[in-house]
């Protein structure tokens, strides 16, 4: 069954767009005509229960040559707490440490990408980490109040970290106050596009919790100025009743 969806936008001067699709299981979720099909198809005979886990597909489109999934733990339950080892071995993500979420592309390549907390990231010895905690003491100087700032990185198929990027998605306390906080921030340090991120202004006029879950998400590169990108579910907010969801 489709749970939700989720669409993404970049707010700085590329045109990336994707569209989420976050299903309860895999398989048997859509027509054997859509391009969804083929996908969820072959994730459902992986033998595990992803009960516990956000289950996402996300197609190629114009802006983005590639299909994806992605699993995630997002308070979804109080255990586990992240997702398990059989979970992460039967899609052969090679970490030893908590892992949030995993995204892979597909069909498979070498790399992934991995969510995790900033205990995690604090063993990495990123290139990045100053420029992070910078960013992160600062959101939480100014937003009123934060469900979770979760920081994502590019693995090899041996589980080495890649510290070339580093993605910072911020998920505020959901209301209007805060999503005009964050936007006075990502336009006066990052190079957002004022008309971009000023199409959801109305979409906060009438705010509240049920309507839809937002968040950003900051990526730092080694060799370009940082990318911001904007989500937002549809139709409804998906993660109502979560544990500590705000």
């Amino acid at each position: 069954m489709i749970r939700y969806k989720m669409f993404e936008r970049e707010i700085t001067a590329g045109e990336h767009r994707s569209y989420h699709v976050c299903v309860n299981n895999f398989g048997n979720n859509f027509s054997s005509k859509s391009k969804f099909y083929p996908i969820d198809e072959s994730l459902s005979k992986i033998n595990e229960d992803f009960t516990d886990y956000e289950c996402n597909i996300t197609l190629a489109n114009h802006t983005s040559p590639n299909d994806y999934f992605h699993i995630s733990y997002l308070a979804k339950n109080l255990y586990p707490p992240y997702i398990q080892k059989n979970i992460l071995d039967a899609f052969n993500i090679k970490v030893d440490f908590p892992v949030i979420y995993f995204t892979r592309q597909y069909p498979y390549v070498d790399n992934f990408k991995v969510g995790f907390d900033h205990n995690t990231y604090q063993k990495f010895n990123s290139k990045f980490y100053k420029q992070v905690m910078d960013i992160i003491v600062k959101l939480n100087n100014v937003l009123n109040g934060i469900n979770a700032i979760i920081l994502a990185g590019d693995f090899d198929k041996d589980g080495n970290f890649i510290d070339e990027t580093i993605n910072i998605e911020i998920i505020p306390y959901q209301n209007k106050e805060n999503y005009f906080n964050i936007k006075d921030i990502l336009l006066n340090d990052f190079s957002v596009v004022p008309d971009k991120i000023g199409r959801y202004d109305k979409m906060f006029d009438n705010y509240v919790i049920n309507n839809f879950c937002w968040h950003t998400k900051i990526k730092l590169f080694s060799d370009r100025e940082p990318l911001v990108k904007f989500y937002r579910t549809y139709p409804h907010n998906p993660f109502i009743g979560y544990h500590n969801y705000k």
